[in-house]
């Protein structure tokens, strides 16, 4: 566990050094869950009441629409999932989310969450911070969805997230950039007939 412990604590030296007291409390606090491959973390319907740190694995939020599925997001390593932020205490998730590797993950709840804070309420900062974060990335994500066409969906995701070409279905992939599979491989093989230098 040790070794996943510090794998979390390394990434908050991107926003600033933790001290050993800080480093100490957050293990205390820390709960880390695996997943197999094929688990539901979050199901439509329920109440979000965890945020997630992927670990490792990879995990897909998806919406139902009409029985057929809609991908939107993909988190890997070192990615947040907040659903329960910005939630009231009765709402419900309208998506789904679900592991398509074996995933380890971070499990954050409100009351450890509160807990730290009031101890050390400097990670109140740090919070915002990685809130965020997160937050800009989805901003970006949906701009740069909405204003360009599949195959510039595709090749963003080559460029940005190569790893998600090998570890995610191909239904899955044209889901998320919004086209049905066959046309993706129409995208793939047109991609792949162009020049080494383009």
């Amino acid at each position: 566990m040790t070794e996943l412990e510090d794998k979390f604590l390394a990434y908050f030296s991107q926003f600033r050094a933790l001290t050993v007291q800080e480093k100490a409390a957050i293990k205390q606090n820390l709960v880390i869950r695996d997943f197999e491959k094929s688990s539901i973390v979050l199901m439509a319907g329920q109440e979000p009441v965890y945020n997630y740190f992927v670990l490792s694995g990879c995990v897909r939020k998806y919406y139902l629409n009409d029985g057929e599925e809609s991908v939107t997001d993909f988190f890997t390593e070192e990615d947040w999932i907040f659903p329960s932020v910005g939630t009231s205490s009765d709402a419900v998730a309208d998506y789904f989310l679900e592991c398509l590797e074996d995933t380890v993950l971070v499990v954050a709840g409100e009351r450890e969450g509160n807990e730290l804070l009031q101890e050390f309420p400097q990670f109140r900062e740090l919070a915002m911070q990685m809130l965020e974060k997160e937050v800009l990335r989805q901003q970006v994500q949906i701009a740069n969805y909405q204003n360009a066409t599949p195959e510039e969906r595709y090749l963003r995701l080559e460029r940005e997230r190569p790893d998600l070409l090998e570890r995610v279905p191909q239904f899955q992939l044209s889901s998320y950039i919004g086209v049905r599979p066959e046309s993706l491989s129409r995208i793939r093989k047109r991609l792949s007939t162009r020049p080494e230098d383009a």
